[in-house]
């Protein structure tokens, strides 16, 4: 199958160049055709005035004989007119030589040896074609005709690749403007034509990703709104609960009223770390909070912030592990930042973990770049939720739900972090089937 080859373009200037030397040459190439084709030699006279000639000489003795000089009109009435002068004397002519003698070849014919001197003149036509009447309109009506047609062909070309297209651009544009974003523009073989084509084709396309990316971002966040709003009224629900318990002295024991207090303070705290993830969230989508990078070392920096969940892990009858090589190398980070996605991460881990589980927190290094990774024991990830962890309010079956208190923002959170220090975060099943997020931040 031949491959469908793309129009030749040029610009516009050399198209004008091009009709400008077509519009020169066109008289030109008529006249030569004209020449060639409409006034070329016919069959006539087939070298005539030569055999006129050699009879005129060998018959010298008959010209006056009355009986040869009629076989000799006879012989050449329709190819030549002949003229017998003896001396200054016209004794015979075959027709009227004369008539249109500008038109006619003429041939003198001496017979040598004679007193007075015998001479002959020989008319004959030099070609054939239209008569003179003819000829005198017929060259001026086939140059205007070419003229004409040249002139056809360069408005047909201009019409076909300049004017429709830009009519077409500029169709387009009010139909832009209405917000009709489907729109069918011809292709040209003028560049800059062309070029305006594809210009508007790719705003059309540019438009309408953005409209898309705007409605789904409206939606989005809607949905986010909604969430959240949800999330925040589960822990002010009990919250309000527990505190009109104590006030209308339903807890009347120490011990009741301690199991009130707990389950505030359990709710409060809930709903701090959803305010938190909120306001962190906010930071990094639409306030484009950028990590202030600085030397950090990494074991003591992956010691404090594991210290800082293990009251959460040892709650649970968890064991959080670290393990990594004696000399951890120093990256460039934001503390506070990676603090936050990797105590997210934890977090994640210790709430999915089951109690008495176990959390394992290891490192490594290259020449380039430092892995950090973070392994449980709990169900781990279904594999369907996999590509979605990372999205914002994303909570799947297995891996998290609403009874474990998040707003399905941590991981984001944690997934916006690493990925604005230029390094990646992936989600995984262990071996043992438990849950593995791997934290890969380059060195420098």
């Amino acid at each position: 199958m031949k491959s469908h080859q793309p129009p030749r373009m040029m610009t516009i200037r050399r198209w004008l160049a091009l009709a400008l030397l077509a519009l020169l040459l066109a008289p030109i190439l008529t006249s030569i055709v004209i020449g060639l084709i409409v006034f070329s030699p016919g069959d006539g006279p087939r070298d005539i005035d030569r055999e006129i000639a050699t009879r005129l000489t060998r018959d010298a003795g008959r010209w006056t004989d009355p009986a040869w000089q009629e076989s000799l009109r006879a012989a050449y009435a329709d190819d030549a007119d002949v003229v017998l002068m003896i001396g200054e004397e016209e004794i015979f002519a075959t027709g009227d030589p004369m008539q249109d003698r500008n038109t006619r070849l003429v041939r003198e014919v001496t017979v040598p040896d004679t007193d007075p001197a015998q001479v002959a003149w020989v008319y004959t036509d030099p070609m054939e074609g239209p008569p003179r009447e003819l000829r005198q309109w017929f060259v001026p009506v086939l140059l205007i005709g070419a003229l004409g047609l040249t002139f056809a062909a360069i408005a047909w070309f201009l019409r076909r690749s300049v004017v429709q297209p830009l009519e077409a651009a500029s169709d387009a544009a009010r139909q832009v403007a209405r917000g009709e974003l489907d729109i069918a523009l011809p292709a040209s073989r003028v560049r800059e034509v062309d070029q305006l084509s594809r210009a508007f084709r790719t705003m059309s396309a540019s438009l309408r990703a953005s409209l898309e990316h705007r409605a789904a971002m409206e939606q989005e966040r809607k949905l986010f709104i909604s969430a959240i709003a949800h999330d925040l009224r589960t822990p002010l629900f009990s919250l309000r609960g527990s505190l009109q318990g104590l006030q209308q002295g339903v807890a009347r024991t120490p011990e009741q009223q301690r199991r009130y207090l707990d389950i505030a303070l359990g709710k409060a705290d809930q709903l701090e770390r959803l305010i938190a993830d909120l306001f962190t969230f906010t930071r990094m989508e639409y306030l484009g909070d950028k990590p202030e990078k600085a030397p950090l070392g990494l074991a003591p920096f992956l010691e404090e912030v594991a210290g800082g969940v293990r009251p959460d892990a040892e709650a649970k009858e968890i064991t959080l592990s670290l393990d990594g090589p004696d000399n951890a190398p120093v990256i460039q980070g934001d503390s506070h930042l990676l603090g936050r996605a990797l105590g997210n991460i934890l977090d994640n881990a210790i709430r999915h973990t089951p109690e008495k589980g176990a959390i394992r927190l290891t490192w490594s290094e290259t020449e380039l770049s430092v892995t950090i990774t973070v392994e449980d024991t709990g169900p781990g990830f279904a594999p369907d939720d996999i590509p979605h962890l990372f999205k914002p309010l994303f909570r799947g079956d297995a891996s998290r739900n609403r009874a474990t208190g998040g707003a399905g923002l941590g991981l984001t959170i944690a997934h916006r972090i690493i990925t604005a220090h230029d390094g990646t975060l992936t989600a995984s099943n262990a071996d043992s089937g438990g849950a593995m997020l791997t934290i890969t931040l380059p060195k420098h």
